[in-house]
Formats: C-alpha cells, structure tokens, sequence
C-alpha cells in the first residue's frame, strides 16, 4: 500500500482523528502541508464576532482548518443557541474533536453537515433549509474564513432573506520556497505515494514550488497518485500532472478502500 502524503494545513502535525484510525490501520502518513496557515493580519473583527456568537442563529467554519483556527480564538464554549454548519464530514470530526478537548459534548451544539458523497456548499445548503423549515429570513449568520473564496452559500442565504457576516479567522499563503521545503519536497517524490488534496489551491501552491525548485511538474507527479475530496480538485490534479487521481470522501474508510 502507498504511503499517504497528508497536504492539509498544519501549526504542527499532531494527528487527528480520522489520521490516527488512518495510521492505526497500518497506513504510513508522511506530512507536506500545501498551504501554510497564518492569523489573520486583523483579528479584532473575529474575536469580537466570536465573543458575541450567542447572538448568531448560525455559525458556519467554511473549512477543517476555519474549525481549527475558530477555537484557537474562541474564549470559553460554543453557545448552544448557536447552530453550527459544517461542509462535509472532516469539518464536523474536527468540529467534534475540538468541542471534546473543552470538555463539551458534540449533543450540547446543533450541528448540521453536508453529507459525505455532496460535502460542498450544494449539499450543506440542503441540511440547513430542514434545521430552519421556517425560513432563513432575519436569521443571522456568521461565516468564518480564510480570506476570500467561493461565495455560493453565502449569496445562496442572504437571496433567501439570512443577515449573513463575513470574519476571517485565519489567512492563507503558499510554503516558503526554501532550500529545507524543496529538499523535503525532493525526498517525497524520490518513490510514489499517494497525496491526501483538499484544496485546489494547494495543488497551484505545489506546482509552485515545483518551478521553484526547477523540477517539471508532469514529469516527476507523473509517478505520484492524487486522493481528492472533490471534482474541482481532481481537474486541477490531473492538469498538474498527477499519475492517477481519485476522488472519494473524507472519511478513513474510504482512503483506505482507495488505497487498497
């Protein structure tokens, strides 16, 4: 079986959840995070809405890394008259994972989430009109982000009447192009693996350093496998040069069915 080549954004690399039943299943994780995760240049609007999320009907982390980078500035528990939107199912296990470590149980907080075979902003849209059958008109929604990106959902509540606010919690920026990140980079791609992608920005980011390091995209990811979470990211995928992309979920079982 392939070692898999985790891309997603990291302060460290502590596994969670779904890494640790991935590792636990005999698969070999390698790190090589695609995008690095920076605070926001301004985090006063943030922390203002987060201290204030008792008055949001809902609240949406538009990403794992939105979850992670919204309790690294949250004071105290999730209100529970908050509702939490979540896309896809590796937002709601981290979503999860960190309510627990606050010692607050995943049943104090509605949580709604796209289900894993539509884990976009389509299939979240869906579970949220069914947690308000009333409507979305007045509601109030809070989107937590990383600098722009799609707008769909959020064009999507303020048509069907939602107060929608826009915060960013963390920003985003590709790896540094030094001499330790092209060295590891080289390493990688000296035998195939497979590489977990969540985001079409990271794979631009590693054609990126690929150039940088003076190294033909189409040549040496000609040998390397590509595990996406998403038709968008397996066609920038392929278009980067990946031997084999395949799109599947999220979720343990799936990766390690597709590795298999």
């Amino acid at each position: 079986m392939l070692p898999l080549v985790i891309t997603r954004p990291a302060a460290d690399f502590e596994l969670d959840a779904r890494e640790r039943e991935l590792s636990d299943a005999g698969i070999e994780l390698r790190w090589f995070p695609l995008i690095k995760i920076m605070p926001p240049r301004d985090p006063g609007p943030a922390r203002q809405a987060l201290a204030a999320l008792h008055r949001f009907d809902c609240a949406i982390p538009v990403s794992p890394t939105a979850v992670r980078a919204t309790f690294h500035m949250l004071e105290g528990p999730w209100p529970a008259s908050c509702a939490v939107g979540l896309i896809g199912p590796g937002s709601r296990a981290v979503f999860e994972q960190a309510l627990r470590l606050r010692n607050q149980q995943p049943e104090s907080v509605s949580l709604v989430s796209a289900p894993a075979d539509a884990a976009e902003s389509e299939g979240l849209w869906i579970r949220l009109q069914a947690l308000r059958p009333q409507g979305w008109a007045g509601a109030k929604v809070l989107l937590l982000r990383g600098g722009s990106g799609r707008h769909w959902l959020a064009d999507t509540l303020v048509a069907a009447g939602a107060l929608v606010q826009f915060v960013d919690v963390y920003r985003r920026e590709a790896p540094p192009a030094d001499a330790v990140t092209l060295s590891a980079l080289r390493r990688l791609l000296t035998a195939p693996s497979a590489w977990l992608l969540t985001a079409s920005e990271g794979v631009r980011n590693l054609q990126g350093l690929l150039a940088a390091g003076g190294l033909r995209a189409k040549e040496v990811l000609a040998t390397q496998r590509a595990l996406v979470i998403h038709a968008r990211i397996a066609e920038a995928a392929a278009a980067a040069g990946f031997g084999r992309v395949d799109v599947c979920s999220p979720e343990p079982s799936a990766i390690i069915h597709a590795l298999a």
